[in-house]
């Protein structure tokens, strides 16, 4: 039977998808939605099992100990994986939102940009941001997260040398996109 608290436990973890399905787009909430989808994963309990004490029964005492941080491990890769998910999901509403209605328009790179994770300042993800005018008449600055087959496929010129290896720069490049005119804020890159 799903206890009451499984059941929120379950639905945080949906919720945590549905905020990265419907904002991971947005770049300056980009590093927030993806704490809060990882931390709401996180917050799933396990079950409390009554681990005696060890001196009582040592065997006992182990094996429930082990099998909550297999749970907890298990609940966390849950979440990771769901986090992923969200992502793919948020790019096929994009691509559905922009085949209902979109316009196409010149965008420029204004910079890449490090967005560092809410509970590690040492990780960080890589950003190209864009410029382009919207339907509305104002301009959206969004972002493209940046991998290195991302960065292949959009383009082979406007090397920079920097130390021992070279590296592609997207700054100051244009790029035909199209975007969704109901949600300006999603776009996908044409060229």
């Amino acid at each position: 039977m799903l206890k009451t608290r499984h059941f929120i436990g379950l639905l945080l973890l949906f919720v945590g998808f549905l905020i990265k399905m419907l904002f991971t787009h947005l770049i300056d909430y980009y590093a927030f939605v993806k704490g809060i989808s990882l931390l709401l994963g996180i917050i799933v309990r396990s079950e409390e099992v009554d681990k005696s004490s060890f001196k009582k029964d040592p065997i006992t005492y182990i094996l429930v100990s082990i099998m909550q941080l297999i749970l907890v491990v298990g609940i966390t890769g849950f979440a990771i994986v769901l986090e992923h998910f969200g992502e793919g999901a948020n790019h096929q509403l994009a691509k559905i939102l922009i085949q209902n209605s979109h316009k196409e328009t010149i965008a420029v790179v204004s910079e890449e940009r490090l967005i560092t994770e809410v509970f590690n300042t040492n990780g960080y993800e890589d950003f190209a941001i864009f410029n382009y005018q919207n339907n509305y008449g104002t301009y959206e600055e969004q972002g493209k997260k940046i991998d290195p087959y991302f960065r292949e496929k959009l383009l082979r010129k406007s090397i920079n040398y920097n130390g021992r290896r070279m590296i592609v720069r997207l700054d100051g490049l244009q790029f035909k996109i199209r975007y969704s005119t109901r949600f300006p804020s999603m776009f996908i890159v044409v060229k």
